[in-house]
């Protein structure tokens, strides 16, 4: 038995998991991760690869064990945090279809660093680590797509903890103008992606004061909030926030 059919055993041993190749590959090659890669790599990933179903609230991913593989999202909403010893969280991020996580711990068989919680019925699919390292040696367009997302996610990081150093008024503007799109001709809007709850602990505020600076943004005339959608009524404005 090889080091690929040995890795992706243990991926599946500890939980009942359907797999299906012919779905697996046909997810696989839409993910951002398998740009570019060869069809027969990605046949081969998908035949030691899983089908994993994730319901709402579930721990797919837990701080200090080690992990089954790489996961990637076919369906669903997950976020990845940090808890704290009194219960709170800090949210490092919230991944949605084709995104991919836990490669870090994967590719080093180290014990993961943060958890990973499912924020709606998921269906994801676990890729084999030593599959997927074995065929990087051989395919480098998955390498560089490996390197290339490792890259962003650090850059992203980096990011985040830049603005965690802003006061929490200026950390809400940048957050808004970050995932703000046109709406029409000279408008834009901000369509939360998530509950306030979550966007509070993505922000590191609780839900009261985001509610609050929200308030304060539209008192200035800066936007205007209904439910999850935020109106930017002065893009300009709210980007000078931010500095």
């Amino acid at each position: 038995m090889s080091q690929c059919d040995k890795t992706a055993m243990n991926a599946t041993s500890s939980r009942k998991q359907n797999r299906d190749p012919r779905l697996v590959e046909g997810v696989l090659a839409n993910l951002p991760l398998m740009e570019g890669v060869g069809r027969n790599v990605i046949r081969q990933l998908s035949t030691q690869s899983a089908l994993l179903d994730a319901k709402r609230g579930e721990t797919v991913v837990r701080g200090g064990e080690t992990v089954r593989g790489v996961y990637a999202i076919a369906h669903g909403s997950m976020k990845m945090r940090l808890r704290h010893r009194e219960g709170d969280e800090l949210v490092l991020a919230l991944l949605g279809p084709g995104e991919t996580f836990a490669e870090v711990p994967a590719l080093l068989a180290s014990p993961a660093k943060a958890e990973v919680v499912a924020l709606t019925d998921s269906m994801l699919i676990v890729i084999s680590a030593g599959c997927i390292g074995a065929q990087a040696l051989s395919e480098p367009r998955l390498a560089r797509n490996v390197t290339n997302i490792l890259a962003r996610r650090m850059q992203a990081l980096l990011g985040e903890f830049e603005r965690g150093m802003l006061p929490s008024l200026q950390r809400l503007a940048a957050y808004l103008d970050s995932i703000a799109e046109p709406e029409a001709p000279g408008r834009w809007i901000a369509r939360l992606p998530v509950s306030k709850t979550l966007v509070a602990a993505r922000l590191g505020v609780k839900k009261e004061t985001l509610s609050r600076l929200l308030r304060e943004l539209a008192e200035r005339g800066l936007i205007s909030v209904v439910q999850r959608e935020v109106k930017i009524l002065d893009r300009n404005a709210l980007a000078a926030v931010t500095r």
